[in-house]
């Protein structure tokens, strides 16, 4: 039995997360334990990834017989990143969510990120007394869908996926708007990345509103999304914005469109449209559009099957694939 190994993960500086401490990383042959303190299960996980992934670089940098060990440790943090990645989706009337990922590497720098809350704003209505105006109460629950990639391929760019998701995840809890919450990770991941040898992220942030059927995104520098509509109609989900982590001042706007039933939004990484055959020719995003176009009336889960069939008869998987399809229903 190998022996056992424990690292503890205290947060330092971390200042995006100041009411969590990254608490304990226990993995024994294989098996991953995370405890930890905090309700908040996607920031521990992440946190226990960051970990394991300063283990492997440790562990790489020494004799050439510990490459065994570090193979092992690779393969955790995959499972790790996994599992992140196959995070349970809020389940949201009026919206369905599926994607698909896979990963060039052991572990690899795509990402999405899934939150739901409650919107609160308050409408004017008439109070039906002359001078005096009611205020209701208009609830609305929504959801945020985030899909983004970290530059470069491997342990770095792991490590940089965990933490911009970690820093997704905290900055959702307080920020309603993409803009905001874009604008608010960029300055806190200018700050972590400044020194790494990874450089920038792109990232493409939605807040969707099932009830009001209204889409608000912000773009960082990612290939825009699109919407096709129930008439077979591409709506590309394009937006000034450059890449996270560059300009810690950087500001991001919101562009706002009407959602209608029978839509179809869909987000994906250049691992995609890049993937090139054995001539060198790209997928693209004609043809992945066109087949989101054509599929339309089907199930979001057959046409994820067929792209997933697709893509890899098109060509070898040289970069992390990911995609992100949404239903308004």
């Amino acid at each position: 039995m190998p022996p056992r190994r424990e690292f503890i993960l205290v947060e330092h500086d971390m200042k995006f997360n100041q009411r969590l401490l990254a608490y304990l990383v226990i993995y024994i042959g294989g098996s991953v334990y995370l405890a930890f303190h905090s309700g908040n299960i996607i920031t521990a996980t992440l946190f226990g990834l960051i970990t394991i992934i300063g283990i492997i670089t440790t562990s790489s940098a020494k004799a050439p017989d510990h490459y065994s060990e570090t193979a092992s440790d690779l393969r955790m943090a995959k499972g790790v990143q996994e599992a992140i990645m196959d995070l349970p989706i809020p389940d949201i009337s009026g919206l369905k969510i599926s994607r698909f990922y896979r990963a060039a590497s052991w572990v690899g720098g795509d990402f999405t990120f899934f939150h739901s809350r409650d919107d609160y704003r308050f409408a004017p209505a008439n109070s039906g007394i002359t001078g005096v105006v009611k205020l209701m109460n208009q609830q609305e629950t929504f959801l945020s869908v985030s899909i983004g990639d970290v530059a470069g391929h491997g342990v770095s760019s792991a490590l940089i996926m965990a933490l911009t998701t970690g820093l997704l995840s905290e900055v959702a809890q307080s920020v309603i708007h993409p803009a905001g919450v874009l604008s608010k990770v960029n300055s806190h991941l200018a700050s972590h990345i400044s020194q790494s040898d990874i450089r920038y992220v792109t990232c493409m942030y939605l807040t969707i509103y099932p009830k009001s059927r209204r889409l608000q995104y912000c773009r960082a520098g990612h290939p825009p999304g699109f919407i096709v509509r129930q008439n077979g109609d591409c709506i590309d989900l394009d937006s000034a914005g450059v890449f996270l982590g560059m300009y810690a001042d950087e500001n991001y706007t919101n562009t706002e469109l009407p959602l209608y039933p029978g839509d179809r939004i869909a987000l994906y990484s250049d691992g995609i449209t890049e993937a090139r055959n054995p001539i060198r020719d790209e997928f693209g995003i004609d043809r992945l559009k066109e087949l989101i176009a054509t599929t339309r009336t089907l199930p979001a889960e057959t046409v994820l099957s067929q792209l997933k069939d697709q893509v890899s008869a098109f060509g070898p998987l040289t970069d992390d694939q990911t995609v992100v399809l949404v239903d308004i229903t």
